[in-house]
């Protein structure tokens, strides 16, 4: 109802306009002879049209018939002949440049608005000719001359009103900086602007009475049109345009201020012209201007924001957050979000779906922190949000952000997705570095690192003096240390031995090797000191490709021993197998080798398995394509379902040392080793039992028939080089 009523308002207000502009014409805007030299009436109807619609050039042909009828009243024929030849002219100009098209006011637009307005002025003359001539109203010897003045008249009235409307009546907001509204100048610029413009109607109004050279006049006020093109909005721009057109038609038609008033078609002809000039250049200069700007804007949105949400990307948002916080004390909470178990809305759907769910939540973000907050995707499904409160605040923030998007529902085709999230959260009023954006942001990753931990679809406050905080400060430096030592290949390998406890059938020596890192002051660290943090932050399958490729270089250079190798065991991250691209890698690396691909025995853990068990068959199936062999790794820490054991091809089951330690003293574990034994020797596996330390653990295994052993009964872990030199001897 609001929508037609405003219509019907919006409809009067614009047919209003172009009566008046009619009758102004009539009156104060014709020749001696009695053609109109500027019709703005022509400008309303064809800017109405292109605006709104075609339908919209209703308002020209109701304008037309109340003009029509004012005294003198036309005839019925007349009337009605008129009124559709307008209409009919408006129609088919606003088609031309519509066809299909959006406007949104750039150069290019301009040309076919242009276009349009001089189509609607050749048809309107050409109508409007053969409207006179068949109602008797014109004489055929004057036609050519009165088709001309027609044609110039209704263009000069398109190019001073139609402009100044189409961006009057933009959808952008007008305080945007691309909105043909926005201003950028000063107030004080625009004041002594107007004052100049006026200052040079006066003076063309004043000095062109006395004789003074008329035209030399004529080009302050245009000079002035250019400059406002340069400096103020289109809108400004296109109004003064059409004020000093419509100021210099006046004084030139009427022969006022020292101009003649042409007396001929030729005079005329070039005075419509000149003014259809004046009228156009600036404005499309304006637009010129307007486009650029609008470039600009695009090319900096593109460096600073987002694709997917159009929030903030992670470099914009750092810039501008350590702006925030240094420039002020005022409270400040910077929260670390990211979105549980996406990976599952990307594999049962598409990633696709992934997507909308991500553009969807930024959405959700952006709406619940208001505009006060600074808002950044900052990678993948994790966002950052610094918001001007205290940590109070920002936590009714966070328990309410965690609420919406548990709330928010995406449709999917035929399904309804739904997300949580997990958040971290940290104040920097709280902070012992002050208000230091790196150690803010690593502290709230950190926390929310720990809501995930904790479950998800929760918020974490982290308090940076606090033990959790130093555990985590301590990760971080074990983190750099690795990526360092990585770079400077200062790990070592160890290998241990894996002895037969029975008659196999694969002679040689079996080994698994183990991964040291020693510091130059000689300490070594184990695994178990390291690997949290390489897991962490997800170096794991660098690791794995560093001690691929230096246990096959070592292997390479040294053949004799390479030579006796019947399976060399080697770790790999539950990372690794969502590595798309380590099958290449190894590929590549087994071609380069001289090892034999059929003596690699790669290990994986059971837990990696459980948590992606079809991802673990593909990948288990292009490395033993390659030739590898596989080992399932800590069996019995995971679910210890035997049932999928079948489905995955693996020649090892490695039972975990958790079962081992005192099994001569545990029926319970007996009973569990021995059931691991009997299934996977029914389906042709065999079976190697982790961490033996005594001779009796060793009987045990080798009465239940378990295949191999491994422990510190056989040996300890030694670095490669010794163990090929002094080899364990089961």
């Amino acid at each position: 109802m609001h929508g037609k009523a405003r219509d019907i308002q919006r409809f009067l207000l614009w047919t209003a306009l172009y009566f008046v502009g009619a009758v102004l014409s009539q009156r104060y805007l014709s020749s001696p002879e009695g053609s109109s030299m500027l019709w703005p009436s022509a400008g309303v109807g064809f800017a109405v049209a292109v605006r709104y619609g075609l339908r919209w050039s209703a308002v020209v042909a109701v304008g037309t018939l109340l003009f029509m009828l004012t005294p003198p009243a036309a005839s019925g024929l007349h009337l009605v002949l008129t009124v559709v030849a307008k209409t009919a002219a408006t129609l088919i100009a606003a088609w031309y440049v519509l066809r299909g098209r959006t406007l949104h006011l750039r150069t290019d637009d301009g040309m076919r608005l242009l276009g349009g307005g001089v189509l609607q002025s050749v048809l309107g003359a050409a109508f409007g000719v053969f409207v006179l001539l068949q109602t008797g109203r014109m004489d055929a010897a004057v036609v050519p001359e009165a088709f001309v003045r027609w044609v110039l008249g209704d263009m000069l009235g398109i190019a001073v009103v139609a402009p100044t409307i189409l961006l009057c009546t933009t959808t952008r907001n007008q305080h945007h900086q691309l909105s043909p509204l926005h201003e950028n100048s000063k107030l004080r610029e625009r004041m002594f602007w107007i004052a100049l413009l006026g200052t040079s109607f006066i003076a063309i109004h004043s000095l062109g009475g006395r004789g003074i050279y008329v035209l030399g006049l004529i080009s302050l006020p245009l000079v002035l049109l250019l400059w406002s093109a340069l400096r103020f909005s289109p809108v400004w721009t296109s109004a003064a345009t059409g004020i000093t057109v419509i100021y210099l038609g006046v004084a030139t038609g009427m022969g006022l201020a020292g101009f003649v008033a042409p007396r001929t078609l030729l005079e005329t002809t070039v005075l419509l012209l000149l003014l259809c000039l004046i009228a156009v250049i600036p404005v499309m200069m304006a637009l010129a201007g307007l486009e650029q700007r609008t470039t600009s804007y695009a090319l900096y949105q593109r460096a600073t924001r987002d694709t997917l949400t159009g929030l903030l990307n992670r470099t914009a948002f750092e810039e501008e957050a350590r702006k925030r916080l240094g420039a002020n004390d005022f409270p400040a909470t910077l929260l670390y979000l990211d979105l549980d178990n996406l990976k599952i809305i990307n594999d049962s759907t598409s990633h696709v779906a992934g997507d909308d769910m991500i553009h969807a939540i930024g959405g959700v973000i952006a709406a619940a922190v208001g505009n006060d907050a600074l808002v950044s995707r900052t990678g993948g499904d994790e966002f950052a949000i610094l918001l001007p409160r205290g940590e109070a605040g920002a936590i009714v923030e966070a328990r309410r952000l965690l609420n919406e998007i548990e709330a928010m529902r995406l449709p999917w085709r035929d399904q309804v997705l739904t997300t949580t999230a997990s958040i971290g959260l940290v104040s920097a009023t709280a902070h012992a570095d002050g208000r230091d954006y790196d150690s803010l942001f690593s502290h709230a990753d950190a926390a929310c690192f720990a809501a995930k931990e904790l479950g998800g679809n929760r918020f974490h406050v982290s308090y940076p003096t606090s033990d959790e905080a130093q555990a985590h400060s301590a990760v971080m430096r074990s983190a750099l240390r690795i990526r360092e030592v990585l770079e400077r290949e200062q790990f070592l390998l160890y290998v241990q031995p894996i002895v037969p406890t029975r008659k196999v059938q694969r002679d040689g020596v079996h080994f698994e090797v183990l991964l040291r890192w020693q510091e130059p002051g000689g300490r070594i660290h184990v695994p178990a000191e390291f690997i949290s943090a390489a897991e962490r932050f997800r170096m794991g399958p660098r690791i794995d490709r560093y001690v691929i490729d230096a246990a096959l270089r070592w292997l390479e250079r040294n053949p004799h021993a390479a030579k006796g190798v019947a399976s060399c065991g080697i770790n790999l991250s539950g990372a690794t197998l969502t590595d798309e691209h380590f099958a290449d890698y190894l590929a590549a690396r087994l071609r380069r080798s001289s090892f034999p691909a059929e003596n690699l025995c790669l290990e994986i853990t059971e837990t990696s398995v459980v948590r992606d068990r079809q991802r673990a068959q593909r990948f288990i199936g292009q490395m033993r394509d390659l030739g590898c062999r596989f080992a399932l790794d800590d069996f019995g820490t995971g679910f210890c379902s035997f049932g999928y054991l079948s489905d995955l091809d693996v020649d090892y089951i490695k039972i975990d040392g958790s079962f081992i330690r005192g099994l001569e003293n545990s029926q319970l574990s007996q009973a569990v080793v021995r059931s691991i034994g009997d299934i996977a020797h029914v389906i042709g596996k065999s079976t190697i039992a982790e961490q033996v330390e005594t001779e009796a653990e060793h009987q045990l295994l080798k009465e239940m028939q378990v295949d191999y052993a491994q422990g510190y009964l056989f040996g300890r872990p030694q670095s490669i080089d010794t163990f090929f030199t002094t080899p364990a001897v089961a």
